[in-house]
């Protein structure tokens, strides 16, 4: 079955099919992989997103189920889709680096959101009110990926709401271009909402995880999750929790999430995240990653990415790890995510994923095709 979906003069085709669909309008393969299976236990039930396999193609969403077969795919006008929003009936996506767009049940594109000045990336989230706070570039400024936007669904209206220049001004002093002549000195690549106006941030260039409180009004650094040599001698020291543990911490960590547990004492929560385990800052070339044991400094050529599982207590001002385990390397993109009683995960730069039982063993994996890689695969119940 295939619907035209109209926006802003320009048609897409959503496309929906069954058992036996092979690809519509894309060129991405029919079957990801074969579906390797690796042990008895069930997957989650749902369908796997792959949400930017980055080409110099066309762009696509593409849908595929738990064997590996293509069931769908949503074509874009450029650049990824980072996730799917859901509110009632409606989804919300990126479909550009400039535009989201909302789509109703019946797979009809309602609204088109332009974001004039401000070009998107790597995330965003709902807040409390239903508006969606985006990860941006403010192109009118010399810095990259430090801002961020709010974007009310219901008239469109766009304004920004942070500058991380604001909070970390002398840092930014200190950085330099990287190789793409680009000021990315910060490269927030996750935002995740926590209520009442405070926010986490995952930054792989320094890789800390940031917590923001009382964005609406007066935002401020709370604290930071890091190794402390990364903030050492600088004004932002005192704020990076204690470690408690004997562990590696993360480096150049993706895709954070924050999970509020009812069963733990106020002031405590989950947050996991794909570790990296890479050490690169472009704009700050001077720093010494190898104080995190055993990081990795190449995007493909490493030996080990993780899974990391935090219980981060904000009221002791400590973090521990409780819960890890390896999965192939990918020193950039890629994406955990808990479902379930399982974890999928992707290893971006080598267009592998799988979906991982309570005991942390491989159920089925999946390869696919890429050109560049694969950023994000998160699994949703369609």
């Amino acid at each position: 079955m295939r619907r035209k979906t109209v926006f802003t003069g320009i048609v897409l085709t959503l496309a929906v099919c069954f058992a036996g669909c092979g690809a519509q309008e894309g060129q991405e393969q029919e079957s990801a992989g074969q579906g390797q299976e690796m042990t008895e236990e069930e997957l989650e039930e749902g369908l796997y997103v792959v949400l930017g396999n980055d080409s110099d193609g066309l762009d696509f969403m593409y849908y595929y189920d738990n064997n590996g077969i293509l069931r769908g795919e949503i074509p874009i006008i450029g650049y990824r889709s980072h996730r799917l929003l859901f509110s009632e009936e409606d989804m919300y996506f990126s479909i550009s680096e400039t535009k989201l767009a909302r789509m109703d049940g019946m797979g009809q594109i309602t609204a088109v959101y332009d974001l004039g000045q401000y070009e998107l990336h790597h995330d965003y989230v709902f807040d409390d009110d239903g508006n969606i706070l985006i990860l941006a570039t403010d192109t009118e400024q010399d810095s990259v990926e430090d801002v961020m936007v709010r974007l009310n669904v219901t008239d469109g209206t766009v304004d920004e709401v942070l500058d991380l220049g604001d909070l970390f001004g002398a840092y930014k002093e200190t950085c330099v271009e990287n190789s793409d002549g680009d000021l990315d000195w910060m490269h927030i690549n996750t935002i995740q909402w926590m209520g009442d106006g405070q926010v986490l941030f995952s930054s792989r260039e320094t890789s800390s995880i940031i917590k923001i409180k009382d964005l609406y009004s007066a935002p401020a650094v709370e604290y930071m999750i890091s190794d402390p040599a990364v903030w050492a001698d600088t004004e932002w020291a005192d704020l990076v929790l204690e470690k408690s543990g004997d562990f590696a911490s993360q480096g150049g960590q993706h895709s954070i999430t924050y999970v509020k547990d009812e069963s733990l004492p106020e002031g405590q929560y989950y947050l996991y995240m794909f570790n990296n385990n890479i050490g690169v800052s472009e704009t700050r070339p001077d720093f010494d990653w190898s104080v995190i044991d055993g990081i990795q400094s190449e995007a493909v050529d490493g030996t080990t990415s993780y899974y990391y599982k935090y219980l981060v207590d904000e009221t002791s001002g400590s973090y521990e790890l409780v819960e890890s385990f390896e999965l192939p390397y990918s020193g950039y993109v890629s994406s955990v995510q808990e479902i379930g009683d399982n974890v999928v995960a992707d290893s971006g730069m080598q267009g592998v994923w799988g979906e991982y039982d309570s005991e942390n063993n491989l159920i089925r994996s999946f390869t696919m095709e890429k050109e560049s890689f694969i950023y994000r695969v998160y699994k949703y119940e369609l």
